[in-house]
């Protein structure tokens, strides 16, 4: 049995207080918020910040006005004003950082509240459109690519975002619900692309077949980005998702990859990174890896594509080639689809195997 909300609280180390915490002096916060153990500050500050996000939610679920402001408007005027009444602001730490992460984890590791429950601006809002064909989705890591997103989505009436670097739980919390208010209907397959609208019918079904288009980075950073993006969305109850990388090295000639590339950072903090996205990106065997990883006396130097590296104009026909047969299609000729990418990526992977022995040898396999 999960957790009930007493003990989801509990464990948060959020409770009830009659009085508005913001409004209270110092020996009032000192005394409630008094930190466990060593501490450079007077209070727990986590622990103040979920309880100030919790006391504004509970006053809006009792009918107060939702706060229709950003996140960054709540810190200025609730949190700092209470940290620095206490003597625990600092200027070495970012703390509206601190606040965003104790946000987050109120609502997506104690799940015991939404964003929009206190009315929160999304300010990702003008970076994300919702088309009728709302579960084709492409999504970029850098805002420069939403121009070209929005083409692509006015094109095919399919649903875009950029995420502006690492996806906020927020942006994709709001970006669901735009999604849930999407009306779906039959599509007539036989008509040209641009005609291919579906009269209005019942609303998207959540666990359905989600196909993602992704424009990031191919480096560890930027998959770390994507697969933030992926685990938000299953976090909202958008489980069954099938994602196409488009930036990766076999868009691109060994010639262009070797104009294009750049060296990965090295070193202790970023080692466990690389391995994994090394060994991500190896498990997708595409041809052209081998000119991404040098091995020199001994060690093994890593190198990556920045998104831009590829052309608009070439992105555009790999998504006729890859997302174009899935919109509009019934689950059963998705189904059919899929079983012929498959049966072709294992004829690749064959032949992959048979002409590249020494990938074997390199990655110790």
């Amino acid at each position: 049995m999960p957790p009930s909300l007493s003990e989801r609280l509990r464990k948060a180390g959020i409770r009830h207080y009659d009085v508005l915490i913001h409004d209270q002096d110092k020996d009032w916060l000192i005394t409630n918020f008094k930190p466990e153990g060593a501490s450079p500050y007077p209070v727990n500050v986590s622990r103040l910040m979920r309880n100030l996000v919790w006391q504004m939610k509970e006053r809006v679920s009792s009918g107060e006005k939702p706060f229709h402001e950003l996140v960054r408007t709540y810190w200025y005027m609730y949190v700092k004003s209470t940290l620095a009444r206490s003597d625990s602001l600092s200027a070495a730490t970012d703390q509206y950082k601190q606040l965003t992460e104790n946000i987050t984890a109120m609502v997506k590791d104690f799940q015991l509240m939404a964003y929009k429950d206190i009315g929160f601006r999304d300010e990702n809002e003008a970076n994300k459109k919702i088309g009728v064909n709302a579960n084709v989705i492409t999504f970029s890591e850098k805002l420069g690519h939403f121009g070209y997103l929005t083409d692509i989505q006015k094109q095919y009436n399919i649903s875009a975002i950029s995420l502006g670097g690492q996806p906020s739980v927020m942006n994709v919390e709001y970006f669901v619900d735009d999604l849930k208010k999407v009306k779906t209907g039959q599509v007539l397959a036989d008509r040209p692309m641009l005609l291919r609208l579906p009269a209005p019918g019942a609303k998207i079904n959540l666990r359905r077949s989600f196909y993602l288009y992704s424009i990031v980075d191919y480096d560890p950073s930027g998959w770390i980005i994507r697969d933030a993006f992926i685990n938000n969305l299953r976090h909202y109850k958008i489980k069954n998702t099938k994602t196409y990388d488009l930036i990766n090295p076999d868009m691109l000639t060994p010639e262009e990859i070797m104009l294009a590339r750049y060296p990965i950072r090295a070193g202790a903090d970023m080692e466990a990174k690389n391995k994994k996205w090394l060994s991500d990106v190896t498990a997708r065997h595409y041809k052209n890896q081998k000119y991404l990883v040098e091995e020199k006396n001994g060690k093994v130097k890593l190198y990556g594509l920045e998104a831009e590296s590829i052309a608009t104009a070439r992105l555009t026909e790999k998504l006729k080639e890859v997302m174009v047969p899935v919109i509009g299609g019934n689950e059963e000729a998705l189904k059919i689809y899929e079983m012929k990418n498959l049966n072709q990526a294992i004829k690749d992977l064959m032949i992959f195997k048979l002409t590249h022995p020494e990938t074997e040898t390199t990655h110790g396999r």
